[in-house]
């Protein structure tokens, strides 16, 4: 018998924990209740509960489980506070087509309704048969802690109650019971979210964001051209989800782009917004100028060039050029710092041959060049490959600041030589004809 009795405490023990694991696991009840029993007919509220937005309308709907049985009439008493509340009536679909009673007065829904004997069956036998339709626009905030949409009724009751009638020649009441309807209201829209920003890109603008913690359900983001967004309708509409980050593609380049984001609750409250905005813009740079050729002409010029590359790489037609000279060598780290050349003129379609002639230099001196290519969105080129000439030696051969009879003599005296003397003023390694003409042109 101890035995016996150890085994039946086991199974007692394993019985009592597993119910209190089902108790543990089972939602507590937030609904509306049942009132009455479900022996008998039973009227109801589709959806019996919920959480709706302030101020938006919502529809319930009344219904009838017959419980098996025929019935041909339904009376409805509904209470509801009318400063929490507006309802309206809409009979369209009701399975009771004749009228007795409509009213909505001072928190109370009177609804009464039949269905003639004639045209055959002239009753109904159903499980959610539809009275009517309640159109209920929410005035205030609220979050009830009992139902706050409530039948008159009780059983066997037929004067000011809810009751539902047997087709039976004696307008038998069979209702038994009741589900009353219980609804929340929120008018309160979440915070915006925070940190905002727009990073533009090629025919692209990334936007990110963080969300509010709180009374948050997803976020809105609209666009536009010419000026932000006004309200949740106005503009296109790019996003609407949950996520922090968005990607906007397919844009033109240099159109300013107008974002706002409306964060929103369950129940389609809106933020009052946020916005940035934004321009996409060409992020390929041109490619580097690799063939800058650099040649003396005279003892103040030189001539650079090179082959013009694109805006995009070697695609299409760069902006502008930026050419840089010294007397020291150029690299890349010095370049800002070495003295820029004016005037220079536009560049030409990529593959074309590009002439520079620069007139400003000094004579037997050594000047480094080189260039960098941008495009019309600021993009830049590395710098191209370093290249270097020298002047020739200028024709004012006793450096008095002159070119005349004097330096012509000097000529005239090494007339022929070889040996590279100052009168060689093209280093050519002659005196003749040639640095004569140079001289000529440098004339007085």
């Amino acid at each position: 018998m101890k035995k016996i009795n150890r085994r039946t405490l086991s199974l007692l023990t394993i019985i009592s924990l597993t119910i209190s694991l089902v108790f543990a696991f089972l939602p507590m009840k937030t609904e509306a209740a049942l009132r009455g029993t479900t022996n008998n007919a039973t009227l109801s509220l589709s959806p019996d509960s919920g959480l709706y937005r302030t101020s938006a309308a919502f529809p319930i709907d009344i219904l009838v489980n017959t419980h098996g049985q025929n019935v041909n009439a339904v009376s409805v008493y509904i209470n509801f506070n009318p400063s929490l509340f507006s309802v309206t009536v809409d009979t369209t679909g009701s399975v009771f087509p004749t009228e007795a009673v409509l009213s909505v007065i001072s928190g109370k829904i009177i609804i009464t309704r039949g269905i003639p004997a004639i045209p055959s069956p002239g009753y109904i036998n159903s499980i959610n048969a539809k009275v009517a339709t309640l159109n209920i626009t929410g005035l205030t905030d609220t979050v009830p802690t009992a139902d706050n949409f409530t039948f008159d009724f009780t059983v066997g009751v037929v004067e000011q109650s809810s009751n539902v009638f047997l087709a039976d020649t004696q307008g038998t009441p069979v209702l038994s019971g009741v589900y009353e309807g219980r609804y929340s209201l929120d008018g309160t829209p979440p915070a915006n979210v925070s940190n905002f920003n727009a990073t533009a890109g090629e025919g692209q603008i990334s936007l990110s964001w963080t969300n509010p913690t709180s009374d948050f359900n997803g976020v809105k983001i609209l666009r536009k051209t010419g000026s932000y967004p006004t309200s949740v309708t106005d503009g296109t509409l790019i996003y609407d989800s949950n996520g922090t980050s968005f990607m906007d593609t397919n844009l033109i380049n240099g159109t300013t782009y107008y974002y706002k984001a409306y964060s929103r609750d369950i129940v389609l409250n809106y933020s009052s917004g946020v916005q940035v905005s934004a321009s996409p813009h060409d992020t390929i740079a041109p490619n580097s100028i690799t063939n800058l050729s650099a040649t003396a002409l005279t003892a103040r010029s030189i001539k650079l060039d090179w082959t013009a590359v694109g805006d995009d790489g070697n695609t299409g037609t760069a902006s502008s050029y930026d050419v840089r000279y010294s007397t020291s060598a150029i690299t890349a780290s010095n370049f800002a710092s070495a003295s820029q050349m004016t005037g220079v003129p536009a560049p030409k379609a990529n593959g074309s041959a590009e002439t520079l002639t620069m007139n400003i230099f000094l004579g037997d001196t050594t000047y480094y060049f080189a260039i960098k290519v941008a495009d019309e969105s600021s993009n830049t080129s590395g710098i191209s490959n370093i290249v270097s000439a020298k002047t020739y030696r200028t024709a004012d051969l006793n450096y008095n600041s002159y070119v005349n009879a004097q330096d012509f003599s000097i000529l005239m005296s090494y007339w022929g030589s070889t040996a590279r003397p100052v009168a060689d003023v093209n280093q050519d390694g002659y005196v003749n004809a040639q640095d004569f003409s140079i001289m000529m042109s440098q004339w007085g």
